[in-house]
């Protein structure tokens, strides 16, 4: 009688420890899922900002091209 309730006592303990052990993975999966999606939002307003930049350097070329048009010309006409 004792052997079971020995055995018994073990079965519930693995059982305990079981349940146990999978809230605390429960716990770590949501960490894990908010750390990801913090990193999904952050990964956006990067893109959003290069792509901003991106914008702006192009305009920046597009008007460096037009002021050297620009000054080919009044160097021209000084001559």
């Amino acid at each position: 009688m004792n052997e079971i309730i020995g055995f018994a006592a073990v079965i519930v303990s693995i059982f305990v420890g079981m349940l146990f052990n999978s809230s605390r993975f429960n716990a770590i999966d949501a960490r894990f899922s908010a750390i990801d999606a913090r990193l999904d939002r952050m990964q956006g307003e990067l893109n959003g900002r290069m792509d901003r930049m991106q914008a702006d350097l192009s305009q920046f070329y597009r008007d460096l091209g037009r002021h050297d048009a620009k000054i080919e010309s009044i160097e021209k006409k000084a001559s």
